[in-house]
């Protein structure tokens, strides 16, 4: 079962969100709403264990945290 990825988890900077645990990047301009690049940093396309988060949980989660920044 993969990690349960939690908006805590991640810290906001100048354009992008960083997920802390995997150090994964979420690049985006001023005003977006979708992301222009991602780091995927050390998330395995495939979780295969319990202690692995899964790609669609990050993104998922990033996505929600950029909807809710400043325009």
């Amino acid at each position: 079962m993969p990690v349960p990825v939690v908006p805590n988890q991640f810290e906001l900077g100048k354009y992008k969100i960083v997920h802390k645990p995997t150090k994964a990047i979420f690049n985006f301009d001023p005003g977006a709403t979708a992301f222009s690049s991602i780091d995927w940093a050390g998330v395995a396309e495939s979780p295969t264990s319990a202690k692995d988060y899964r790609r669609d949980d990050l993104l998922r989660v990033a996505q929600q945290l950029l909807t809710k920044l400043p325009k």
